[in-house]
């Protein structure tokens, strides 16, 4: 009889830890985000200068990591890289902090799920003075959706 309620509380124990994985996997947001706005610096007529990009329409899944749901990745629809990874603050209290941060020096993306908009940035190309033409800071700018899997 022991050993049965000792298998007993192993496998209740087991289901209530599942249950919290998933449920705070199913807190974890995803978002489809879609390229609106772009500007940024590029070298022309042997200066640099401040220009406006065309919009390309680029769409991002961001979406929580099966092993954590504060880790989440980036990715570029119809690529299979993961482009930035990024961790979500949670605070002492349990709310999710409304803005990531994702990427590194140089190239990154702030994610706002409060507003549900993006800010990508790209800052090499100036700052080595790359006056090729193929190597210019950017900031892009776009709007998220919520998806409920």
């Amino acid at each position: 009889m022991r050993r049965r309620f000792l298998s007993c509380r192993a496998s209740i124990a087991f289901v209530l830890s599942t249950c919290v994985f998933f449920s705070s996997r199913a807190n974890a947001e995803t978002l489809l985000c879609v390229e609106d706005v772009a500007g940024g610096l590029k070298f022309l007529d042997g200066e640099w200068q401040g220009v406006k990009f065309k919009v390309g329409g680029s769409q991002f899944a961001i979406t929580a990591t099966a092993s954590d749901p504060l880790n989440y990745q980036v990715k570029q629809i119809g690529k299979d890289i993961v482009q930035f990874t990024c961790n979500r603050f949670k605070f002492e209290s349990g709310a999710l902090s409304d803005q990531m941060y994702c990427g590194g020096l140089g190239y990154g993306m702030v994610i706002n799920f409060a507003r549900l908009r993006y800010v990508e940035v790209y800052s090499l190309g100036y700052i080595e003075d790359d006056r090729s033409g193929q190597n210019t800071p950017s900031v892009t700018g776009g709007k998220c959706s919520t998806i409920n899997p």
